[in-house]
């Protein structure tokens, strides 16, 4: 029997908004993620209590079970509350993705977060990994993407598809800028830079915010002309809007933005041209608050905590990788 297709209005209310958080590490894309979906979702069903607007949320993992440590945080007016939860270890696999979304779609779930996509490209058994392995049995790099493109390009197709309201998150690569701090010393700043994925794939999604390290968020991309030239933290009511500008099916303009924006002006930022003196000005900075830190901490669980992060390396001043000097400092700056 032949597949009858069917003519029908074009209406924004058909389709399920698809969103890409783009950040570097600490920006704080999971919990912005949250706090989207808890608005699209509250909108979406005004009647419901927050326990059943919670209970339609699902967050897949794959940050090593920092996906459940938002539970019971108050944001503003907004505590987080208990939503669906799918742990996902390694291998990342584009099936394996694929079957954590049909999961989460079989349960029911109207709005799932996928933290982090980012590793269906360059985790442990991700895209890359499967081309180099593929690369390595046949001598052949170019031919091995004939196995991975169509894996990877099924993966979009099923978050794009599904019958439940996505947003990704997505490590961005790290950048370092000098900058003058609000004592007018010199200090590293983190930047984001291009999305850890494959190139282009942000141009799949409605929406793509990116947010720097203050959790400012911008839009790099919007077709629905919601977040366009806006700067601002992510707050509920823009998951809302989201909702509102998917339900207007005629068209009409949607509720404007009132942003919070950054009340300081903008600083001046010189280039780090030198990465010497990035690594001087961030190595100080990691040398302070570990030496706070150790005031509060016993001395084997600091040096614990530094091999940790640098890979086994107690001595952190011959650390010149700016990425571990920086999860250095992530975790000590909360000791001062």
């Amino acid at each position: 029997m032949a597949f009858q297709f069917q003519v029908v209005n074009a209406t924004r209310s058909l389709a399920r908004f698809k969103m890409a958080l783009e950040g570097v590490s600490g920006s704080g894309k999971t919990l912005s993620a949250l706090l989207l979906a808890y608005g699209f979702v509250k909108a979406k069903f005004p009647k419901l209590s927050d326990e059943e607007i919670w209970s339609k949320i699902c967050i897949i993992d794959t940050e090593n079970g920092s996906g459940v440590l938002y539970k019971g945080k108050t944001v503003g007016a907004t505590t987080i509350g208990t939503y669906k939860y799918i742990k996902f270890p390694p291998p990342f696999s584009a099936e394996n993705y694929r079957l954590a979304i049909q999961a989460a779609e079989d349960a029911g779930i109207e709005f799932l977060i996928i933290d982090s996509f980012s590793h269906a490209w360059n985790g442990v058994g991700g895209a890359l990994d499967k081309q180099g392995n593929i690369a390595a049995r046949t001598g052949n790099s170019y031919t091995a993407w004939r196995d991975v493109t169509p894996d990877h390009n099924a993966l979009v197709d099923k978050i794009l598809q599904c019958d439940m309201d996505v947003i990704v998150t997505m490590r961005t690569k790290n950048e370092y800028v000098i900058e003058k701090g609000p004592n007018g010393k010199n200090v590293v700043k983190k930047v984001g830079m291009a999305p850890i994925m494959r190139e282009g794939v942000e141009y799949e999604f409605s929406s793509v915010l990116d947010i720097d390290d203050r959790h400012i968020a911008s839009c790099s991309k919007d077709r629905t002309g919601l977040f366009d030239g806006q700067f601002f933290m992510i707050e509920p009511k823009h998951g809302a809007m989201m909702y509102q500008w998917l339900k207007d099916s005629a068209g009409a303009d949607p509720v404007a933005i009132t942003p919070k924006v950054q009340d300081a002006a903008p600083q001046e930022e010189a280039p780090a041209d030198d990465k010497a003196d990035v690594l001087a000005l961030l190595m100080e900075e990691v040398d302070t608050a570990i030496k706070a830190a150790s005031k509060t901490m016993a001395k084997a669980d600091l040096i614990a905590e530094i091999k940790a992060i640098t890979g086994g390396i107690a001595n952190y001043k011959k650390i010149t990788d700016l990425d571990v000097l920086d999860a250095l400092l992530e975790r000590f700056k909360k000791e001062e």
